[in-house]
């Protein structure tokens, strides 16, 4: 009887132990999975150890936040704008959301703040904004003012004219009718490299796209990004030629908070490393005509 006993509260403690290491080494294995998958954002990808460290250095406030509150633009698209669903969409958006993603695991993790040429900086010397993402040209002036990321973006000047014009290159505008933003860099380019092109120089954008479709002008020497806009509507519209004047656009963080400097440029880099920037360019600003975009981005 006794030895009955014995062998049932072996058999009893038997169990026991072995449904324990069950749960232990269960218990470790999620562990170890947990540890090694990372977070996977919109794309499935996961996030790596980079991304872990970025998470890590957080500025506090922004940690404390759970997000990151960036000034974008609304109204500029391809880079800053939003779609029929109200949605903020472009290429400076999608390199935010991928920032949050790697911050925070939530591409999602963003209250994105509308921001025009006037109040950006004013916004980030508030502390409205966590950094500007809103087609921020790199400037002498504006580094008296805030601190430059590395630049993720380089748009230039490109050349558009009506399908058959004969015009194939910038030289050809020699002679012809050109509309030009007034003051901008298409006119400081055409000044120095093609003296003889009669520049019709115009305020806004809206009056110079409706001057090339009044047919005022043979051509419009103006920014690639928003040319490469005009033609996808306007389909007897080409680019051509060689895109020029290149102007670097970067990120601004408040002067001196070299804790956001560090995060966006480690995510810049990371960026850079996986060729996102290919993928957003190939989403949201496809060839045409003559301009290739792929030569605005950084690239592995």
């Amino acid at each position: 009887m006794k030895n009955k006993r014995r062998k049932n509260l072996v058999g009893h403690w038997v169990l026991m132990i072995s449904l324990s290491m069950a749960v232990v080494l269960s218990g470790c294995g999620k562990n170890e999975a947990g540890a090694g998958s990372g977070t996977k954002g919109a794309d499935g990808k996961t996030a790596n150890t980079a991304s872990a460290a970025q998470a890590e250095n957080l500025p506090e406030a922004v940690k404390q936040r759970g997000k990151l509150r960036v000034g974008v633009k609304v109204d500029y698209p391809p880079l800053g704008y939003l779609d029929e669903t109200g949605k903020n969409a472009g290429y400076e958006i999608g390199v935010v959301q991928k920032m949050a993603e790697y911050a925070f695991g939530d591409k999602n993790a963003v209250e994105f703040v509308p921001v025009n040429a006037t109040n950006r900086i004013p916004y980030l010397d508030s502390n409205k904004i966590d950094f500007i993402a809103a087609t921020l040209g790199v400037t002498e002036e504006r580094k008296k003012q805030l601190d430059f990321s590395t630049t993720f973006f380089d748009g230039g000047v490109v050349t558009v004219v009506k399908k058959d014009s004969g015009i194939n290159a910038i030289s050809d505008l020699a002679g012809k009718k050109v509309i030009v933003i007034k003051g901008s860099t298409g006119s400081t380019y055409l000044d120095e490299n093609v003296p003889t092109a009669e520049q019709i120089k115009i305020e806004s954008n809206a009056d110079a796209f409706r001057a090339l479709k009044d047919g005022r002008a043979d051509a419009m020497f103006h920014d690639a990004v928003l040319m490469s806009e005009f033609v996808k509507t306007s389909t007897d519209y080409t680019i051509v030629g060689e895109q020029v004047a290149f102007a670097p656009m970067a990120i601004g963080v408040r002067k001196g908070d070299a804790a956001m400097l560090k995060l966006v440029n480690d995510s810049l880099e990371q960026m850079r490393q996986e060729d996102y920037f290919k993928s957003l360019i190939e989403e949201y600003m496809p060839k045409a005509g003559d301009l290739d975009p792929m030569q605005m981005i950084p690239r592995p």
